[in-house]
């Protein structure tokens, strides 16, 4: 497999070459799960997701993303590493400038802030069990007392405030999500047991309107997360 790793603001970035180049760059933006190291990645390291990379990379796609160092829960250091590697792909890549997400996790947080300020540069976006905001992390929690207190302290730690001023973040941080923007589709993984019950809720609850978007796959059916992003990605490309 191609590719370079170099480094961007004191962070590993990875960017993987296909063979056959069709044009247009996949940015991928993961949660706390996601990390580049020296001639490693969770993308590389990882089974399901090399399954996925390569995927892309027989089709013609250039795929990047960045290491986050930590937590990020979708802080502005997180979203600035995030716009800075896309200008730098910009500069040195011959790429289309309007890219294609793939965002999993509380990945969601920045790809959704990237709606918000920068849709002109964005294609289309891969949901795969999104976080879509601090609050809808929370709610998922809500009945776990343990991971919830969790969450506070890394969000807390993410922000660099103190827990007590979390509250307030979080409501400053809860706006609607509104997706219509861009084409899209959110896939649902079935894999963190009672939560995942309360996560569809919460799908049905803010996108009532647009429940054709929402894939639900056992974990074994994993491998067709590609087939549902090519789909996609393919239909946001008729218009260049």
């Amino acid at each position: 497999m191609n590719y370079r790793i170099f480094t961007l603001n004191n962070e590993l970035c990875i960017i993987h070459y296909p063979h056959r180049p069709n044009g247009f760059g996949v940015l991928i933006i993961g949660g706390e799960e996601q990390y580049v190291e020296q001639n490693k990645s969770n993308w590389l390291d990882n089974y399901n997701r090399r399954h996925i990379l390569e995927s892309l990379m027989d089709e013609g796609y250039t795929v990047f993303y960045t290491n986050f160092g930590k937590e990020h829960m979708g802080n502005d250091k997180t979203i600035e590493q995030v716009n800075d590697l896309y200008e730098h792909l910009k500069r040195t890549e011959i790429l289309n400038e309007k890219i294609h997400i793939i965002a999993e996790g509380t990945g969601a947080l920045i790809a959704t802030n990237l709606l918000e300020n920068r849709a002109n540069i964005i294609r289309s976006i891969v949901f795969i069990n999104p976080v879509f905001s601090l609050n809808w992390l929370l709610d998922l929690l809500k009945n776990q007392p343990f991971l919830y207190n969790r969450a506070i302290k890394v969000i807390a730690n993410a922000y660099s405030i103190h827990e007590d001023q979390c509250k307030e973040l979080i409501k400053k941080k809860s706006g609607k999500v509104i997706l219509h923007k861009k084409p899209y589709i959110i896939i649902h993984i079935l894999e963190h047991g009672i939560q995942d019950g309360e996560w569809i809720q919460l799908y049905k609850k803010h996108f009532k309107n647009d429940i054709g978007n929402i894939q639900v796959l056992l974990p074994e059916k994993r491998s067709r997360i590609f087939y549902f992003a090519k789909q996609l990605f393919k239909e946001a490309e008729t218009v260049l």
